[in-house]
């Protein structure tokens, strides 16, 4: 090789390097030093709703499947008038009756408090009936409520002598399309007409729930509306070898939760219920949690019932999934109760009692379905009906101090201690407003001889709520 050879090769050596070199610290540059970056945000808009007005739709009447002659037996009449009671933060509301069951005169209605401005009223609207007729005898008690898309029905029974009527009351200006979902002790019902049933606008169908299965001892329904929202409850009625045996009106219960409250388990004249136990007929006047587990693993769950006094007792079971359990709850004292339910998996729940009066009193039952959580200010009224009580629970650890205003200005901080319940006196008409209650669950229960309900308290949903909207 000669000199120039080798100074062309030791050339390109060097060259080669230095590129290597260069490329190195490019690389190990672009590892320090931040490049720009470029990104698209949408461009979008965070819109508030204007509040709409806030409507209570109250159920109306008891119902019965055939007229004061026994016939038509597949038509729904009501028997007798549900008496109201209502009441605004903001003063006088509007009540419109809305058409009933099958043209019955059941006249269930809506209760509307107008927004002004942006200030959203308090509303509040409860029933209740005394009765007497035919096979109807006993006392019934419900909160009318905000329409929704889904509501939890956990009560009632398809046996011979109970009857169960799921009443629909669509209150908007659109049909309402309802898909029930039915679970009983056995699992899930199925039939023709379970879904897609049509509820016109502004008026009540009736659906018996013995139309889509008989003999159902442990019934709980999951109500589905599309379209208009509607409102959902459950009347059940009782005859016992031709003796009426009481009559309620189940209300929704908080949806499925791993943590359940129930407050107002009214347990009352126990003596009198032993003894009427030991009729085989009678086997539904015992007192039962009614579980029912959606999913379709076993819960096992943890019980305490209580008093406000602390009286009570705890337990813990195991439930199976996919179907309805009534779990006993025997041996309770006289009083009104607070159930705590913890599951390891999401349940729904709700409790039934019964009373038997002396001296023949009457029988009557009352399902006392579980309180959803409070949240802001929320208001009570509280219907006829004897031995009339407020329940605020609190089951967490930390005390809550409510604040609670009965009528115009019965001011009043009421402590609730972690995992205990407090009483409210309250009267017949009375309206209660709750304030620094959130967490809190809240309760009415009724009790007097022969005449038992229950209804839990329910804060109103948000009147509006900020969404962002995107080109």
């Amino acid at each position: 090789m000669n000199k120039r050879s080798v100074f062309s090769t030791t050339g390109r050596v060097a060259v080669g390097v230095v590129g290597l070199a260069v490329a190195a610290a490019v690389v190990g540059g672009a590892t320090v030093v931040r490049l720009p970056s470029f990104e698209t945000v949408p461009a979008g808009q965070l819109v508030t709703p204007v509040p709409v007005d806030q409507q209570r739709v109250c159920t109306g009447a008891l119902l019965q499947l055939s007229d004061a002659e026994g016939q038509q037996a597949t038509t729904a009449s009501s028997v007798g008038r549900a008496a109201v009671a209502r009441e605004s933060s903001e003063g006088d509301v509007d009540v419109d009756e809305l058409a009933g069951a099958d043209s019955s005169d059941s006249r269930p209605s809506v209760v509307t408090a107008p927004v002004e401005g942006t200030d959203v009223p308090l509303v509040a609207a409860a029933q209740s009936q005394s009765v007497d007729e035919g096979d109807l005898r006993g006392f019934a008690s419900a909160p009318c409520t905000e329409p929704t898309s889904s509501t939890w029905l956990i009560g009632g029974s398809t046996e011979t002598g109970r009857v169960s009527l799921i009443s629909l009351v669509n209150p908007s200006d659109v049909n309402a399309t309802v898909d029930l979902d039915i679970r009983s002790e056995t699992g899930e019902v199925q039939g023709p007409g379970i879904d897609g049933i049509v509820v016109a606008p502004r008026s009540q169908k009736v659906v018996p729930l013995s139309g889509f299965a008989t003999g159902l001892v442990s019934p709980a329904v999951h109500v589905s509306s599309r379209g208009g929202q509607i409102v959902a409850t459950l009347q059940q009625s009782v005859v016992r070898t031709l003796e009426p045996g009481g009559v309620d009106i189940v209300t929704g219960s908080a949806a499925p939760s791993r943590e359940s409250v129930v407050t107002g388990i009214v347990v009352r004249d126990s003596a009198n219920l032993e003894g009427a136990l030991a009729d085989p007929s009678s086997s539904d006047l015992q007192s039962v949690l009614r579980v029912l587990v959606p999913g379709q693993g076993p819960s096992q769950l943890s019980v305490s019932l209580a008093t406000d006094d602390g009286t009570g007792t705890s337990f813990e079971t195991r439930v199976e999934g996919g179907r309805v359990t009534d779990v006993p709850i025997d041996g309770l004292e006289d009083g009104v109760y607070t159930a705590t339910v913890r599951s390891s998996t999401a349940v729904a729940v709700a409790a039934r009692t019964s009373t038997v009066a002396a001296d023949a009193g009457g029988v009557d039952l009352s399902w006392a379905a579980s309180s959803p959580r409070l949240s802001g200010d929320t208001e009570v009224v509280v219907p006829d009906g004897e031995g009339g009580r407020l329940w605020l629970a609190n089951p967490g650890q930390d005390a809550v101090t409510a604040e609670v205003t009965v009528g115009d200005g019965d001011e009043r901080d009421v402590e609730v201690p972690g995992g205990s319940t407090v009483g409210v006196d309250v009267q017949r008409g009375d309206a209660v407003r709750l304030g620094n209650a959130d967490d809190l669950r809240a309760g009415v229960s009724f009790s007097a001889p022969g005449a038992v309900a229950a209804w839990p308290v329910t804060s109103p949903l948000p009147a509006s709520t900020p969404v962002t909207v995107y080109p």
